[in-house]
């Protein structure tokens, strides 16, 4: 799968790299690796590309999870009347911590759809909510860039091989990304 993402984005190139982050962010509950896929094309790329890839990822990212947030507001509607009482509560303590929450969320590998939806279903303020997810999503796939590419360059000078070190950063990437899905982030969190 992955393999089949990489060759597309190859021929599309920046176009691509913002199609694959905005489907892969517009379908909910369901994490496609579109960070490693950009993780494993970082040693074909040059520095301000690297600038360029982050920007439209975020921005193809976001765009992804308006849809998350307006499938939050459909549902939203379709509320009985004592639910949608109680979110007004919920929206006052958005008010106070919306933006920062959205913006950890967007920035960590935390599994943001659960906190996107009822954020649509509360109305939160769709300016806010654009922001807070762009800039956390330029994080998190800068981030992922410049770990993907000083891990390439560290392994390659190591190995001296080209297709050794992509191996085993296809390997890390896998293993940690097999980490961050069966890693019990509700209890970590809990536990604070």
């Amino acid at each position: 799968m992955i393999e089949g993402m990489a060759e597309t984005l190859f021929e599309y190139r920046f176009l691509g790299i913002f199609l694959l982050s905005l489907i892969a962010n517009s379908i909910p509950f369901i994490g496609l690796p579109y960070l490693n896929v950009l993780v494993l094309m970082t040693p074909f790329m040059e520095s301000w590309e690297l600038a360029i890839v982050a920007v439209l990822s975020a921005l193809g990212a976001t765009l992804g999870k308006l849809v998350i947030y307006f499938l939050g507001r459909g549902v939203g509607h379709t509320l009985p009347e004592k639910s949608r009482e109680n979110l007004f509560f919920f929206q006052k303590l958005l008010r106070r911590w919306g933006i920062l929450a959205i913006f950890i969320f967007a920035a960590s590998p935390l599994p943001d759809d659960v906190l996107y939806i009822p954020l649509g279903m509360a109305k939160y303020k769709l300016h806010h909510y654009f922001l807070a997810v762009l800039f956390g999503k330029i994080i998190v796939t800068s981030y992922a860039l410049l770990a993907g590419k000083i891990a390439m360059d560290f392994i390659e000078f190591y190995t001296e091989s080209f297709e050794l070190s992509f191996a085993i950063l296809f390997l890390a990437t896998t293993i940690f990304t097999i980490f961050i899905l069966k890693f019990n982030w509700k209890r970590f969190f809990e536990r604070e």
